[in-house]
């Protein structure tokens, strides 16, 4: 009896201990990333590109709500510069891609990991040059994957290492961003 009594005791305290801080209280963290953006294009980005890979850049936004469970769930939005192409060198014609993701993310978190998706539109935004500027906008249907390891800095604010990966469906752009994290823990209730 008294073994099975110390194994209840025990039993009930590390289910206690397993608990913690991070899992029991909810809150709002708001995490800033930037990061160079190498993209791969299933189709030529104009007749006669010399290739099908990019480089740019990208920052991000994303709030999340925790509440009070591994998984979590918020909204990601910011901006990705894709390409800046010279289509003409002599009449000085060039066109750029850029984007502005809006999604909705879910993700999960333990041990100082998080991996989620985004879910949403990337509204793509084209300009010409060439004597005249033409500008075009479009909205596509992506998904971000992304995976992220983070230091604890303070008790509020994490830094860490972040792979991302998103894929624009129409016009088959596929992305990968290592990335840089500032995470701010703004909000516990």
């Amino acid at each position: 009896m008294k073994k099975l009594l110390l194994l209840l005791f025990i039993s009930t305290t590390v289910n206690l201990w397993a608990q913690s801080y991070s899992d029991s209280i909810y809150h709002f963290e708001l995490t800033e990333t930037s990061c160079p953006v190498f993209s791969l294009y299933r189709v030529a980005r104009y007749p006669g590109a010399p290739d099908n890979v990019t480089y740019g850049y990208g920052f991000f936004l994303r709030g999340m709500w925790h509440p009070g469970r591994l998984l979590s769930v918020g909204f990601m939005s910011g901006y990705i510069f894709f390409a800046n192409d010279k289509l003409n060198e002599d009449h000085g014609t060039s066109a750029s891609l850029s984007a502005i993701p809006l999604q909705v993310v879910v993700s999960m978190q333990a041990n100082s990991w998080e991996i989620g998706i985004g879910m949403g539109s990337f509204l793509l935004m084209s300009t010409i040059n060439s004597g005249t500027t033409a500008y075009g906008t479009r909205s596509e249907l992506a998904l971000t994957f992304f995976t992220t390891y983070f230091f604890n800095i303070s008790k509020d604010i994490y830094i860490g290492p972040e792979l991302r990966a998103s894929y624009l469906s129409f016009r088959g752009i596929y992305s990968l961003m290592p990335s840089f994290n500032i995470r701010y823990n703004i909000l516990y209730y």
